[in-house]
């Protein structure tokens, strides 16, 4: 099948200051204003900002999106094997048949398959952030510290579950 006549959904970024990003993806699950999950291909070597790590050209993203939780993550895969997850705080999320839209944080977290944990961009938060932002930033980040290997696991599982149907 040609990847024209492929079905696809757009991911919709806005950052705090307004601006908006998008990334055509195609849809793996879509579960209206509930969850939903995307893949994606990297098109050229990408080195991620603030990391030794560098996302290969063919590089296999496959997005989790929720409703109800403050992030959503980004589990990249090369040749199948798992790169890391890179969980994004983001809120105001919504899913909709051909769009998936949400508020980005600022804040990201990055977990290795080892367990490892980094926390990135938290420098780049506005002092002026809204207190909404800032429990949701909380949330995410405690999640990510005291869940970091169930919410791996999860993710590992939910994965390998929407590549194998």
């Amino acid at each position: 099948m040609g990847s024209q006549t492929r079905a696809t959904i757009t991911e919709r970024k806005t950052r705090l200051d307004g601006s908006v990003v998008e990334y055509v993806c195609e849809p793996l699950v879509v579960e209206q204003g509930r969850r939903a999950v995307v893949r994606y291909v990297t098109e050229q070597d990408r080195p991620l900002e603030g990391t030794d790590l560098v996302l290969r050209k063919g590089t296999v993203t496959i997005g989790h999106f929720w409703t109800d939780r403050p992030y959503n993550v980004y589990h990249w895969l090369d040749g199948g094997k798992t790169v890391a997850l890179y969980v994004s705080v983001a809120t105001d999320t919504t899913i909709e048949p051909g769009a998936i839209a949400y508020r980005d944080l600022v804040v990201d977290v990055l977990i290795r398959p080892s367990g490892a944990i980094e926390i990135l961009d938290e420098d780049e938060l506005p002092p002026s952030i809204e207190p909404r932002y800032r429990l949701a930033i909380a949330k995410a980040l405690e999640t990510c510290i005291t869940e970091g290997r169930r919410l791996s696991a999860e993710i590992e599982r939910e994965t390998r579950a929407v590549l194998r149907s």
